[in-house]
């Protein structure tokens, strides 16, 4: 009995933690959002609401601590509502680190409990909040404080959202009904490939008929099935934006700069797991467009812009994939000034500085060790700031760019696929394998002649509407060539004719040379258990309808491999010639 209880307890503990982690999170945004503006009953009711359903909850599990900071919190937000006190920069800050309080309570591995001390110390700041009583609420503020404000719904809007109803599901279990949704769709693509031949055997056959109308019926459910299980790992963009508000709020006042944070587009759907990877690319942005993007009030004043900065983070859909772009209106990018510094750290040579032109040059911003910041301090200025955000956005199968004009401001742009369990791909074989390319990585297929390939710097290139392009060979790089000293098929020489499947990965154009294209198709991606394919230019596999098993190249990691390969081969003949 006593050990049914305890599993009941942690049960009780664990839906505690997850309900009042959420409500904490709401608490925190809402607060940001009130200090910006005209006070907001409706934020102040949800606020009040919030702290007593903890207050309530946390009293239930025994948490004393949790309960007589959330009830202090609900006590001065009646009071609030009832006009008795107003919110200043100071009574939000005393909030927000109660909030915090409770967060690092229950947010632990266990759910524990706030320290006396600690409750102690903030109870009396809390009461302090409602010792300052006023007659009349404050007229709105005509300027916006150096705090910045966020514009994720109206409080209709956020009301409405909470009304609806929510089912708690693990993530693991969603991931799994993906994947046996990805299994169905494999076991259909073999009935598909069966079909045709019972038709070719039993023609006119009612049976067979009836089994292939049955067949195209279950691919449409099918096909529904795992566009449902996808939705339930999509989740908006707005998860993400509101986690920005509070360190922007912090960096503005530690940088000693004004500016809004505007934020467009927080419906955006996509993966929850893209959601959690991109919180520390974005946070890197946006500390870089505040650090030594944006300038002082007084440099804005002379320049004859708005004193007060602005930064915009936009998302939207974009076919199959989001587009997330950070914007600053400050005072852009110095391409001459990143040249010198580029020539400096011997990226490029003088000459290639002088010869580049300006859209090439920018993005020299994600070269390693290079930084266009005056000074280094805590947030800036070590070179790693642009080139880690790249690094990891490349690694989501995206893509990132930058523009600038001279005193008007910068926008960074990234790419992303909707989802990181299915992808759009192009398949094909090389050296005896099935091999597949992300689609959006994609950008020309051409037919070529061995003939046509010429070395040039240690690589094999091809000219292609009258421009040399490096070519990669897949079993080469991977190793399965035997003709090269692979363990791959042997096969006797190079075909006379071949295909380019023309990539952009980054900064970078090549070719991937294909025996042959087998088209496009959409794969749901597995990871690579085997040791033996463990390579970090595979990004996982998946499985066709008849058996196959196709390996999926990481377009960006082929590339370096490749001129990893010709350097190394080169170093050794140059030692054998020794």
């Amino acid at each position: 009995m006593g050990e049914l209880k305890s599993i009941e307890l942690d049960q009780l503990l664990e839906i505690f933690r997850e309900q009042s982690l959420q409500i904490v999170d709401e608490m925190s945004h809402d607060l940001l959002a009130l200090e910006s503006r005209t006070a907001d009953d409706e934020a102040m009711t949800r606020l009040r609401r919030g702290a007593h359903t903890i207050k309530g909850d946390s009293a239930c599990v025994g948490l004393e601590g949790v309960t007589a900071i959330t009830h202090k919190i609900e006590d001065a937000f009646a009071a609030a509502l009832e006009g008795q006190i107003a919110f200043d920069r100071r009574s939000v800050d005393v909030m927000l680190k109660s909030l915090d309080a409770v967060k690092a309570a229950i947010g632990g591995e266990e759910v524990g409990d706030v320290g006396a001390e600690t409750v102690e110390a903030l109870v009396e700041a809390l009461n302090e909040i409602q010792n300052h009583a006023v007659v009349d609420r404050p007229a709105p503020p005509t300027r916006v404080s150096k705090p910045a404000p966020i514009h994720p719904p109206s409080a209709t809007q956020s009301g409405s959202r909470h009304r609806r109803d929510y089912v708690r599901v693990e993530s693991a279990k969603v991931d799994t009904l993906l994947n046996l949704a990805g299994e169905m769709v494999i076991a259909r693509s073999v009935i598909n490939q069966i079909e045709p031949e019972l038709e070719r055997e039993f023609p006119k056959n009612e049976l067979v008929a009836r089994l292939a109308t049955a067949s195209t019926q279950m691919g449409k459910l099918l096909a529904e099935l795992q566009k449902s299980v996808l939705k339930l790992r999509m989740v908006t963009i707005d998860h993400l934006f509101r986690r920005f508000a509070r360190p922007m709020r912090e960096l503005a006042a530690e940088r000693g700069k004004e500016f809004e944070l505007q934020i467009v587009g927080g419906e955006t759907e996509l993966d929850r797991t893209l959601v959690d990877l991109l919180y520390e690319p974005l946070l890197h942005l946006l500390r870089n467009a505040v650090d030594h993007g944006l300038e002082t009030r007084e440099e804005r004043r002379n320049a004859g812009k708005p004193e007060i900065g602005r930064i915009v983070t936009r998302a939207y859909h974009e076919g199959n994939q989001v587009v997330v772009e950070v914007s600053d209106d400050g005072r852009g990018i110095d391409l001459t000034a990143v040249k010198a510094r580029a020539v400096r750290c011997a990226a490029i040579s003088r000459q290639q500085a002088d010869q580049m032109p300006d859209e090439e040059a920018i993005e020299l911003v994600f070269t390693q060790g290079l930084s266009t910041a005056e000074e280094i301090t805590q947030l800036s200025g070590r070179g790693i700031g642009a080139t880690a955000v790249k690094s990891a956005v490349e690694q989501l199968r995206g893509t990132m760019a930058v523009k600038s004009e001279a005193g008007r401001g910068t926008s960074f742009t990234l790419r992303l696929p909707l989802t990181l369990a299915i992808i759009k791909a192009l398949l094909f074989t090389a050296s005896g394998r099935l091999f597949a390319l992300p689609l959006l990585a994609v950008s020309e297929l051409a037919a070529a002649e061995a003939s046509g390939i010429v070395h040039l710097d240690g690589m094999e290139h091809y000219r292609l509407h009258d421009r040399f392009v490096s070519i990669v060979r897949p079993g080469v790089v991977l190793g399965f060539d035997r003709r090269r000293g692979g363990s791959g098929m042997l096969l006797r020489s190079d075909p006379a004719r071949m295909f380019l499947i023309v990539l952009v990965a980054g900064n970078k154009r090549y070719a991937v040379v294909a025996d042959e294209v087998m088209g496009e198709q959409e794969l749901v991606i597995k990871p690579l258990d085997s040791g033996w394919v463990q390579n970090d230019a595979l990004t996982g596999a998946s499985l066709l309808g008849d058996g196959r098993v196709v390996l999926i190249m990481d377009a960006e990691m082929v590339f370096k491999n490749a001129v990893k390969y010709e350097r190394g081969k080169a170093h050794n003949l140059e030692a054998y010639a020794i």
